[in-house]
């Protein structure tokens, strides 16, 4: 009896401590490997060894990211390994965004190959954003694309661009920014070449008849599904501004003429007015030696005195008549 009981309670303890071992063994393995991972990877269908799990939370790495990208590959059919997507994220690529970019692409029925679609995240660009565009179309809008007419009309347009992303080209090929110069040197060229500008407003489809001839979307990411003009309208009329302006210029250069005649004739008034002051001077000159001369010759008696009054008579009488002369002209009316 006492043997017995001895012999169950031998046996209660080494099952007691089996299952202590197990149930420590469970607990250091759910604190130690990424538990909650694996199990969902269980759940998922998409089986990972739980060695791998601990390696990959002993590289500091976030488990569950790399889960959740290795369920979504078995689901959606990509093929990807577990190590394929860890090397991958380890490069510095967006797991998630890869494959919801593929993910989409598929459901879409468009073509993007995996290889393409990990060079497009790599490279640092929006894949999923990418994706989405070449879905599902989007309209770019140029403002103020301004010309002149061949009549001088300046003529400024308003473009309405819709554009898919082309996967194809979507690393090697020009960006958003090339389209639109793209584009609004087409439009600007058409305006140049368009010889009235009532006819241009009449007719605005005229500017985007043959754009699809252009090529606009060589070599760029963005394929054009259709370009339309959204707004038109007149700007300046440069040649009526040019005509003004000549017009102020040729005014310009007549008021320069006659300043410059005006400046001309007073300074021959100067001139004139300096030679007349020259000869009043010469005359004085001449008139100072008149006395000079007289007294000589009356000193060498070639003249009396007599002489000189009657001069100086003749001088007074002169002037008189001079004078009575110059008062009758002033007091006659005039016709």
């Amino acid at each position: 009896m006492n043997l017995s009981m001895l012999s169950i309670s031998t046996a209660g303890i080494v099952f007691s401590v089996l299952g202590g071992i197990v149930l420590l063994s469970a607990i250091l393995f759910m604190i130690i490997v990424p538990f909650k991972a694996w199990v969902v990877a269980i759940f998922a269908g998409a089986y990972v060894p739980s060695y791998k799990l601990l390696a990959i939370r002993a590289r500091k790495i976030d488990v569950m990211i790399l889960v959740e990208a290795y369920i979504q590959s078995k689901k959606g059919g990509f093929g990807f390994s577990f190590a394929e997507l860890e090397g991958y994220y380890l490069s510095g690529g967006n797991c998630k965004a890869l494959l919801s970019a593929l993910y989409k692409a598929k459901n879409a029925n468009i073509a993007l190959e995996a290889e393409k679609a990990k060079a497009i995240d790599l490279a640092g660009l929006d894949l999923v954003g990418l994706v989405d565009s070449a879905v599902k179309a989007k309209t770019i809008s140029i403002d103020n694309i301004s010309a002149l007419t061949q009549d001088s009309i300046e003529v400024i347009v308003q473009v309405n661009v819709t554009v898919k992303t082309n996967l194809k080209r979507a690393l090697n090929g020009n960006d958003e920014n090339t389209l639109r110069d793209k584009i609004s040197s087409y439009i600007i060229g058409k305006i140049a070449l368009s010889g009235n500008h009532k006819a241009l407003l009449s007719h605005p489809q005229t500017l985007t008849a043959d754009w699809q001839k252009a090529k606009l979307d060589e070599e760029n990411f963005f394929s054009i599904i259709s370009l339309e003009i959204g707004r038109m309208e007149l700007g300046r009329d440069v040649g009526s501004e040019m005509a003004i302006k000549r017009a102020e210029k040729e005014k310009a250069y007549a008021l320069i003429s006659i300043e410059k005649q005006k400046s001309e004739e007073v300074l021959r008034e100067l001139q004139m007015k300096t030679a007349v002051e020259e000869k009043k001077a010469d005359v004085l000159s001449a008139e100072a030696e008149v006395p000079k001369a007289i007294a000589d010759a009356i000193k060498e008696g070639r003249f009396s005195v007599m002489d000189y009054y009657k001069l100086m008579n003749l001088q007074a009488d002169t002037a008189l008549r001079r004078s009575i002369l110059t008062d009758e002209k002033a007091k006659k009316p005039k016709e």
